[in-house]
C-alpha cells in the first residue's frame, strides 16, 4: 500500500516537473526570440550583438541569417521599420554592420501555421487568456499569487484521495498544478505573465493569447470533467448491476 502511494506523488511530482520546465523553457523562447513594442505599455526588444562573422554584412542580411523562421517579405519589414541601434537610432536595411555591434529588433512574431497559428510576445498581469488585466495593479498581484497558492493546496488535497484506478484523475491534477505553478512563477519574478500562442482564423476570429502553463490547465480541467463523467456513468453501471441481482434474487 505505501509503494502504491509512494507511486502516485512520485508520477504526480514528475507531470509537475516536467509541465513547469516546458513552460519555463516556452517563455524563455518567446522572451529571447519574440518582440512586441507597444508605446505606453512595454517595450520588449530583440537584443542581438553582431557577431565577428557577420561583420560587414547589411542589416536585412544579417535578419535573414538570424530569422530564419521568417519569410524574406518579413524580414525586410523587420530590416526597415523595426531595427534600431541601442542608443534606438534607426538603422536602414542596407546599413552594414560592425562586429561587437549591439542592434534592437522591436518587433518579431513567427508565424506557425498562415491565418491560423501565430506567436507573438505579450504581457498579461491578469488571469489565463487576460482575464482581469484591467484591475488595479496593487489588487491584482497578492490576490493571483494568493489563488495559485491556494489552487496548488487544493490541488494536494485531492491528491490524496486519487485511488489508483483513477490515472487520468492524477494527470488532471498534476497538470493543472503544473500550470499554475508556471503562471505563478512569473508572477512572482515580473508581476505579469508571458504570453505569446496565438490561435486564430484568418484575422477575423482570434483566441486570447495564451501559454503553456494555460495549456496545461486547460488540459487538466477536460481530464478532469472526462473522469467525473466516468465516474457518474461506473456508479450507473453498478446500480442497475445491483438492481439486476435484487431482481433475480
Amino acid at each position: 500500500m505505501k509503494s502504491q502511494s509512494m507511486w502516485k506523488y512520485g508520477l504526480f511530482a514528475m507531470i509537475v516537473v516536467i509541465g513547469v520546465a516546458l513552460d519555463q523553457w516556452s517563455k524563455w523562447y518567446a522572451e529571447s526570440w519574440l518582440a512586441t513594442e507597444r508605446p505606453g505599455f512595454f517595450s520588449h526588444p530583440i537584443v542581438l550583438e553582431v557577431p565577428q562573422e557577420a561583420e560587414g554584412t547589411t542589416v536585412e542580411e544579417y535578419l535573414g541569417q538570424t530569422f530564419e523562421a521568417n519569410s524574406p517579405e518579413e524580414v525586410k519589414a523587420m530590416a526597415q521599420l523595426y531595427t534600431r541601434t541601442e542608443d534606438g537610432v534607426h538603422l536602414r536595411p542596407e546599413t552594414e554592420l560592425e562586429a561587437g555591434q549591439i542592434i534592437e529588433v522591436t518587433n518579431r512574431d513567427v508565424t506557425v501555421i498562415e491565418g491560423y497559428w501565430d506567436f507573438q510576445y505579450t504581457r498579461n498581469p491578469g488571469a489565463a487568456f487576460g482575464l482581469f488585466a484591467d484591475k488595479d495593479s496593487e489588487f491584482r498581484k497578492p490576490f493571483f499569487l494568493g489563488v495559485s497558492l491556494l489552487a496548488v493546496l487544493i490541488i494536494l488535497g485531492l491528491l490524496r484521495g486519487v485511488q489508483n484506478d483513477q490515472k487520468l484523475l492524477l494527470w488532471a491534477l498534476a497538470l493543472i498544478a503544473g500550470g499554475a505553478l508556471g503562471n505563478f512563477i512569473d508572477r512572482v519574478r515580473y508581476g505579469y505573465v508571458t504570453d505569446f500562442i496565438v490561435w486564430k482564423y484568418t484575422d477575423v476570429y482570434r483566441w486570447p493569447t495564451f501559454n503553456v502553463a494555460d495549456a496545461l490547465i486547460c488540459v487538466g480541467v477536460a481530464f478532469m470533467v472526462i473522469e467525473m463523467i466516468r465516474d457518474m456513468l461506473r456508479e450507473r453501471n453498478q446500480a442497475g448491476e445491483a438492481i439486476e441481482i435484487e431482481a433475480q434474487a
